[in-house]
């Protein structure tokens, strides 16, 4: 049975207001782990919506790593969902493979700044034209265990103002670009390099300069190939990052 509202206000983008009270659903309990989200076709008919638009509501919901598909091509409940919201809500950034999530803290500051040559060159606008630059530093017990730069273009950035805000984004910075925009990551080249850190980096994280440090360099698109933002990470030596992957179409 579809829940939720099945009235939705025009002027607000359609799949937005449905993933909406789908992560409400998903917060209260009232869809569980693993159980399965709507189907597309349900949502057409409960909330009168397009394919289009329901496809981006289940697409969305990945993105926020809040659905993931089941063996039988369902869309379910993704573990850890709930508790993935409740520490959005709280304003940090807590995934949900970390160990110890209550010792995890993600500050962030924002703003328009000129983008360095090579950073323009990536982001497809003139050296030292103006973009948005979010830096994310992640803590754990109070120590800085990385820091996330993200460029985000102009034409972007406009459309997300959210994403000028000091403070993390609950969602995340591309679920909240996705949401905002409708421009989902569909393709991420990412590269990686073991470099000396700078000073600025050393003394955030508390090491000596010079120390090796972990550069993750990532560039996401959309299936168009269009760039949706550039994002450097920097880690300490010895500081362990888990991830796990949902491998579909096996």
């Amino acid at each position: 049975m579809v829940k939720g509202t099945a009235e939705l206000e025009r002027p607000v983008p359609l799949y937005m207001q449905v993933v909406r009270q789908l992560r409400a659903q998903i917060a209260s309990g009232d869809l569980a782990e693993g159980e399965r989200i709507p189907s597309q076709r349900e949502m057409m008919q409960h909330w009168r919506i397009s394919m289009q638009t329901a496809s981006k509501v289940i697409g969305a919901l990945k993105t926020e790593g809040l659905a993931i598909a089941s063996v039988g091509r369902d869309t379910v409940v993704a573990p850890g969902a709930a508790a993935r919201i409740a520490a959005a809500s709280a304003g940090t950034a807590h995934a949900a493979a970390d160990p110890h999530p209550a010792n995890l803290e993600t500050r962030a500051t924002a703003a328009m700044t000129a983008a360095p040559s090579e950073v323009a060159e990536i982001l497809g606008i003139p050296a030292g034209r103006q973009a948005l630059r979010r830096e994310e530093t992640r803590l754990d017990n109070g120590q800085p265990v990385s820091i996330t730069t993200t460029w985000i273009p102009p034409a972007t950035a406009t459309k997300a103002p959210r994403l000028a805000d000091s403070q993390p984004i609950p969602s995340g910075t591309l679920a909240y670009i996705a949401e905002a925009t409708s421009n989902r990551v569909a393709h991420v080249a990412e590269e990686h390099a073991a470099i000396p850190a700078d000073a600025a980096t050393a003394k955030t994280l508390g090491v000596a300069p010079g120390s090796p440090i972990l550069v993750t360099r990532r560039r996401h698109h959309t299936t168009a190939g269009q760039l949706i933002a550039y994002s450097e990470t920097k880690a300490p030596a010895g500081s362990w990052h888990a991830r796990s992957y949902v491998v579909t179409g096996t």
